[in-house]
């Protein structure tokens, strides 16, 4: 018992610190009704921000919740290690949502990548006796783990860890869970844990601090932990117990007294007396609700706790009226609007302001025209794209580039000709564009987003351009960006040179020259294998924004997969075609037909022969 008792040595800065400030969670797995009561206890706490950090849940980007009245999207990482990328050091704790046979590995990966972190809460039932032990083992002594099988950890104004007090705002304000005291709970029962804290907060006593240790044979923090993180807090002058038939936990707790280790008033209940009514012994719900010896009779605790000194009231309502006892005058009712709370509803679409119509705008003053802004249009459509202001002219500038060059390639492309045949068909503008814009995908103007994802897959991976192509050749997959049926080799497309100036004006360029490395292989074997407008596009806009924008190689993966690069083709690509549409209806040369000189492919038709 001695070397459970000796971990939580530094318990009481669990407490302390929880309480200055680090109580930032991380949840894996998901349970949208405990999630939101968290974030329903922080707003309610006073809490400007949620301590709910992010979600490890699949591959979603994103969660509804709500913060106080206020709609918010919670960030969903598809594994600990990309949430590990995107919070770095903030997470102080975690809470395990996951079934029981999957936290363990769960749990150690969190520990890994959250070295740092204070502890966690693990909600499943059922988790197999050798993952707890091992969990013991790994991390008893350097974190504060709760579980399995509880509700969690609750620090009242700073910290609700999983389903503890409840799981709405009625239950939060009854429970004066916001509000802190002097009275710890404690209890391996999380149902029963519940109940006490309720309890205490008709009694008119207030927390300190309440765990429900839980129910399964091996929780990671024991009871016995739990009541020397009482005695050490200052906070904490006195503690509920409640506890039930099986077990030794109730005398480690008389071992913890007698030895001058426990030193508070102890209110207990220990439940179970109707197991004497049986010709044998019953489980009840508990893993060590099971009497082994007459010592673990609830009869048996009660009797022994007595004569500790710890008042073991027979029945529950005495246990009730004997929580009166304990120190600390009488606290009221604490006035606390919920009612915004209720009824929330959450929309259905997710959006936000792309720009800002209600800003004040001049651009005539004095009968002359205002200067406008410089780059005004490309600005404001990366503003709109990003969601953030850029910060670098480089990036301003070669958007500007892009969107200049890309406006427009002829009319014999097949976006243009497509555009120009639904014109002269009769059909509107918008219908037209629409005609236009549906055929950009990989062989059109679509290359540019799948480039970027080539890019940056092998920036990442570290293989040389030569290893890259004989990994895709090998795979049967062409590597888009690369390859234009009109330039080769001795005739490079004059855009891309143009555009390769901006590699100049950066320190470092690894995603372009990446694509170099691959065009070299390339065109080793083909000479009209070169980096096409697409690949340059890609790479040098890769390298500019994670140089002059600071993004990280997350963030820019996070554009790739929302198509963010194509938008630098359809943009100024759409200019183009309603320009060609202009034309045609200014022409009006009336319905487009194909001359009757086509090749048709097609088995021919057997003569019939005639009978005789």
């Amino acid at each position: 018992m001695k070397k459970r008792i000796d971990k939580i040595s530094n318990g009481v800065n669990i407490l302390e610190l929880t309480r200055s400030g680090r109580a930032r969670v991380l949840v894996i797995g998901n349970h949208s009704g405990i999630i939101q009561s968290m974030l329903d206890f922080d707003f309610l706490s006073g809490k400007e921000i949620p301590s709910v950090l992010g979600i490890v849940a699949g591959n979603r980007k994103a969660e509804k919740y709500f913060f106080g009245t206020k709609e918010i999207l919670l960030p969903c990482y598809k594994n600990i290690q990309i949430a590990s990328e995107a919070l770095g050091s903030k997470v102080d704790w975690m809470l395990n949502l996951q079934s029981g046979r999957r936290t363990f590995e769960s749990t150690v990966s969190f520990f890994d990548f959250f070295p740092k972190s204070l502890g966690a809460h693990i909600f499943a039932e059922n988790v197999p006796e050798s993952h707890a032990t091992e969990l013991i083992s790994r991390f008893g002594k350097k974190y504060f783990i709760v579980g399995p099988s509880g509700v969690g950890l609750l620090i009242p104004g700073a910290l609700k860890l999983g389903a503890i007090g409840g799981v709405d705002a009625v239950q939060i304000k009854s429970g004066a869970l916001t509000n802190a005291g002097n009275i710890a709970v404690g209890s391996t029962s999380g149902g029963m844990t519940n109940e006490l804290i309720h309890a205490v907060a008709r009694a008119g006593k207030r927390l300190s601090f309440a765990i429900a240790i839980g129910g399964d044979r091996f929780p990671v923090v024991s009871l016995t932990q739990i009541f020397a993180l009482a005695e050490a807090d200052s906070q904490t002058e006195g503690f509920v117990y409640f506890g039930e038939l099986g077990g030794v936990d109730e005398y480690e707790i008389i071992e913890l007294i007698k030895a001058k280790k426990f030193t508070k008033p102890l209110v207990a209940y220990i439940a179970g007396i109707i197991d004497e009514a049986f010709d044998e012994h019953v489980q009840f719900g508990h893993a060590k609700a099971l009497v082994q010896t007459m010592d673990e009779s609830a009869r048996a605790k009660r009797e022994a706790l007595r004569e500790a000194g710890v008042i073991a009231p027979d029945t529950f309502p005495q246990f009730l009226d004997a929580l009166q006892k304990l120190p600390g005058g009488a606290y009221t009712a604490e006035e606390m609007d919920i009612e915004p709370l209720q009824g929330r509803q959450k929309s259905i679409l997710s959006t936000r302001k792309v720009s800002d119509i209600d800003e004040g705008r001049i651009f005539v003053k004095g009968k002359k025209l205002s200067k406008g802004k410089e780059n005004a249009f490309v600005d404001a459509t990366l503003v709109a794209l990003l969601g953030k202001p850029v910060q670098s002219p480089i990036t301003r500038a070669f958007t500007e580039a892009v969107f200049e060059m890309l406006i427009d390639h002829g009319g014999n492309v097949s976006g243009a000709v497509n555009t120009m045949i639904t014109a002269r068909a009769g059909k509107d503008l918008v219908s037209s564009l629409a005609s236009g814009l549906l055929t950009v995908g990989p062989r059109f103007g679509g290359a540019i987003n799948e480039a970027a994802r080539l890019w940056i897959s092998g920036v990442v991976s570290q293989k040389t351009g030569l290893e890259f192509v004989a990994e895709k050749a090998k795979a049967g997959e062409l590597i888009l960006g690369i390859g234009h049926k009109k330039y080769r080799v001795g005739l490079p497309d004059p855009r891309v040179k143009a555009l390769a100036e901006f590699a100049t004006l950066l320190k470092v360029h690894p995603h372009y020259d990446f694509a170099r490395s691959v065009e070299k292989a390339t065109t080793s074997k083909n000479g009209k294998l070169i980096l096409n407008i697409d690949g340059a596009i890609a790479a040098l806009l890769l390298d500019i924004l994670s140089e002059c924008e600071g993004m990280s190689q997350r963030e820019l993966q996070e554009l790739a997969d929302a198509e963010f690069f194509n938008a630098f083709f359809v943009i100024p690509r759409s200019v183009g075609f309603i320009a060609h549409f202009m034309e045609q209806k200014k022409n009006d040369e009336g319905l487009f037909r194909l001359p009757d000189e086509l090749l048709f492919v097609r088995a021919e038709t057997p003569k019939k022969t005639k009978k005789k």
